[in-house]
């Protein structure tokens, strides 16, 4: 499920809109999903997101894949995830806070 959410939002990315909110980040934040052993990359200078691994993220996310899904659904709260630590966030916060705007921004797409 999460494979399929990243692939819409690499697509989002890629439309003038997405480039628009990305390059107001332009930074690569990762998600690493420990239960299913799966690592994906939102690269926000290249606009697209991808399986697979980045050592320099300026902010990385750790949660079990099913907590994603309900955060992309809209169905979770990210700070009350966070509090329960059902999240872990690795880097810059402020990174983290502002691709909220972008996921935001690309709307319906993902």
């Amino acid at each position: 499920m999460a494979d399929a959410i990243f692939q819409k939002m690499s697509a989002a990315l890629a439309t003038p809109v997405g480039k628009e909110a990305a390059s107001k980040v332009n930074e690569i934040i990762t998600y690493e999903f420990p239960d299913t052993g799966v690592s994906y990359v939102i690269d926000l200078k290249a606009c697209k997101a991808y399986k697979g691994k980045c050592e320099d993220a300026a902010a990385s996310f750790k949660m079990d894949e099913a907590v994603f899904v309900e955060l992309a659904s809209g169905k979770a709260d990210p700070m009350g995830l966070f509090m329960e630590g059902k999240i872990e966030l690795d880097g810059d916060t402020d990174v983290a806070m502002k691709l909220g705007k972008v996921l935001k921004k690309l709307g319906n797409a993902i």
